[in-house]
């Protein structure tokens, strides 16, 4: 099984950018959002801790693939 790599705040930050095609606006709205998969805690929470940014770049990973409800 394959271990998703771990991302500094500023490398998953520039993940979300690039996700979100720069619109900060829109990323800021998406950060501040609770979300299901995480258990409704919004995503900002989890640019905090190195395992916390692991499981918020699964659901990037989810949203991009289209893996995701």
């Amino acid at each position: 099984m394959e271990k998703t790599p771990s991302f500094s705040k500023s490398q998953l930050k520039h993940e979300l950018n690039v996700f979100f095609n720069h619109d900060m606006a829109m990323l800021d709205e998406w950060l501040d959002t609770p979300i299901p998969r995480l258990n409704g805690q919004s995503p900002r929470g989890f640019l905090v801790t190195k395992e916390k940014r692991r499981v918020l770049f699964e659901v990037l990973q989810e949203m991009k693939f289209g893996d995701m409800a």
